[in-house]
C-alpha cells in the first residue's frame, strides 16, 4: 500500500471513530476531530504529515 492511500485510510478512520466517540461517549472528543482536521490542512500546505515518517519506517512506499 502506498503512503498516500494509508494516510487517507487512517485519517478517514480516525475522523469516523472520533465522531462516534462524540456521539456515544463525550462531547469533548470534538477536539480530537479538530486536531485531525488541522493536521490535514497543515499537511496540504507543507506536503508533510507526521504519519508519513512513521509509515516510511514501517516499509510503506511513496
Amino acid at each position: 500500500m502506498k503512503i498516500s492511500d494509508a494516510i487517507l485510510l487512517i485519517g478517514g478512520s480516525a475522523v469516523t471513530i472520533s465522531v462516534l466517540l462524540i456521539y456515544f461517549v463525550d462531547s469533548n472528543f470534538q477536539f480530537l476531530t479538530l486536531f485531525i482536521g488541522i493536521n490535514l490542512v497543515q499537511s496540504a500546505y507543507t506536503k508533510w504529515c507526521p504519519l508519513m515518517t512513521f509509515l516510511r519506517k514501517r516499509g510503506f512506499t511513496d
